[in-house]
């Protein structure tokens, strides 16, 4: 009995303590926010259940519900109050916004008071391993990994436009004949897109190519001879099923992502198989560089990252980084514009005739880097395709410290406010990009003559209101490395087809694509019909 009540009194004097404690930091806080004269935020008034338990249900089952998540649940309070916090799991409260100041602060002039923070180490721990990366690490470990890509990302390294001219060659081939009207059936564009990007990345990557293409043909034609593209890497790749198991994996990690705190429990047989795919793969890569002479090694982003470190688990873990977001923010970038303009058709026209203005050059000729990066049109639907559909819709960060973000407090949301050690901010970059007294009234249409405005351009080099992949310290180091790829696989799909059709069966009109998010945000279909072009 006396044990009883020794336990009962232990437990009641943790309970008083905990409340203290927590009694005290918020006056604390409120004391600190007095000091600093900021205004609390606007708190969400959408919320029904408490700890956020009814939006948290209404985003796991919206495309099941026929909804999307962005569109429908998380941009549009977005739209009337850029900053707003909602309490989440657990009591706390998460600050959401679409204001691009607040990106400016987090991002850039405040960002060594703002961390990753745990959650997204902990999604990816189980593919990257023990080592360090700059994707997912904070602090001296970010420093350290990041000026390993630095100076690993050389313009040399940038792209390889021949094999990626080849790769394309390969995705062109698998594209179905045309009929006599010169249209194919319906083509699912997005295992084709993604499989040429797969091989251009792993080439740019490892100095080898993993040719899922080759792989994909193959069965395709129930064929079995050694093709002479093919090396002990790409052998090893397709014989594991390198493609499908990156895919899974993929899966995986996107379900980790939205489960957050809890990403323990996603896990199954089926992602450790898959995963342990990667690992076989990564690790004869990374074996083969570390016992290769330097002076013989090829100009790939793992040669250049051995000068560095010789510690396989951080070469596994940054390579690993940069895998995934190679494939699918280049992939997703590209099918996302050729669903764009398959929807209008008259920019396509615009597009194509300035395109073989632009580059007469025939087939099987690589393209020029400089004469791709000055292609302006091209840039404009780019430009208009990721401010709708940016590449990293969304980006959080943790306060490291109690500090003042200088705009989002007041019923207005122009004064500045609060943030205390340990709360999230949810940057809703989606949202951002779609704010019409930012973009006009027409900023849920896709119209790349916006961009040949001058204030525009002004806005896009000056201004945060445009920050497809992310900016600041953290701005996504590989971004010129998609923008190349996709430019230079467009322009070709220009120079071939003449025409794109959306399937006939996807409801979908104008700007309006169903999503899907992962690494990076991607339509969940691409399905087109082309018309080949006079040669």
């Amino acid at each position: 009995m006396a044990t009883l009540l020794l336990i009962v009194a232990c437990a009641l004097l943790t309970c008083i303590y905990l409340d203290l404690t927590r009694r005290l930091a918020n006056h604390k806080f409120l004391a600190f926010a007095k000091a600093n004269n900021c205004s609390p935020i606007r708190t969400a008034q959408d919320q029904n259940w408490p700890w956020g338990l009814a939006r948290l249900y209404a985003l796991l089952t919206a495309r099941r519900n026929g909804k999307d998540a962005l569109d429908d649940y998380m941009a549009p309070p977005l739209y009337e109050h850029k900053t707003l916090q909602r309490q989440s799991i657990g009591g706390s409260y998460v600050i959401e916004t679409a204001e691009p100041a607040i990106a400016q602060a987090i991002l850039s002039t405040q960002s060594s008071e703002f961390a990753l923070g745990s959650t997204r180490r902990r999604v990816f721990r189980p593919v990257e391993g023990p080592g360090i990366s700059a994707f997912t690490s904070d602090g001296a470990d970010w420093h350290y990994a990041r000026a390993m890509l630095r100076t690993s990302f050389g313009k040399e390294r940038l792209n390889d436009l021949e094999a990626t001219e080849r790769n394309l060659e390969l995705m062109f081939e698998a594209i179905e004949a045309t009929g006599a009207d010169g249209w194919t059936d319906v083509v699912d564009m997005q295992p084709l897109v993604y499989r040429f990007v797969l091989d251009s990345a792993t080439k740019f990557l490892f100095g080898e190519s993993v040719e899922s293409q080759t792989a994909f043909m193959k069965q395709r034609v129930h064929a079995d001879a050694h093709d002479a593209r093919q090396t002990a890497m790409s052998d090893l790749a397709i014989s594991d099923g390198f493609a499908e198991s990156f895919d899974t994996v993929l899966h995986w990690l996107f379900l980790r992502f939205r489960l957050r705190g809890l990403a323990f429990l996603g896990t199954s047989a089926t992602f450790r198989r898959a995963n342990q795919t990667l690992k076989r793969f990564l690790k004869y890569a990374i074996d083969k560089q570390l016992n290769t002479d330097s002076s013989k090694s090829s100009a790939s982003m793992l040669s250049g990252l051995t000068e560095k470190t010789r510690n396989p688990d951080d070469l596994r873990a940054q390579l690993t980084g940069l895998l995934f977001a190679g494939r699918d923010a280049t992939g997703s970038l590209i099918l996302l514009t050729l669903l764009l303009l398959s929807r209008h058709p008259e920019i396509y026209a615009k597009l194509r005739s300035l395109t073989l203005e632009a580059f007469p050059e025939p087939h099987g000729t690589p393209l020029d880097y400089t004469h791709i990066q000055n292609f302006r049109y091209l840039r404009h639907i780019i430009n208009e395709t990721l401010r709708l559909y940016s590449v990293l819709p969304l980006n959080s960060r943790i306060a490291t410290k109690d500090t003042v973000i200088p705009i989002g407090g007041g019923e207005d949301g122009k004064q500045p406010a609060a943030v205390h050690k340990g709360q999230q901010i949810m940057l809703n970059i989606y949202a951002m990009h779609r704010l019409k007294d930012l973009w006009g009234d027409d900023a849920l249409e896709f119209n790349p003559e916006r961009w040949e405005d001058p204030k525009r351009n002004a806005l896009l080099e000056d201004g945060w209101a445009f920050i497809p992949f992310s900016r600041g310290p953290r701005v996504c180091i590989g971004q010129q490395y998609a923008l190349t790829e996709a430019s230079y696989c467009l322009v070709r799909f220009v120079q071939r087809f003449d025409r794109l059709a959306p399937d006939p069966e996807d409801p979908g009109k104008g700007a309006d694509i169903k999503k899907a998010i992962a690494v990076a945000m991607a339509p969940a279909e691409a399905k087109l019909r082309l018309h080949r072009g006079e040669t």
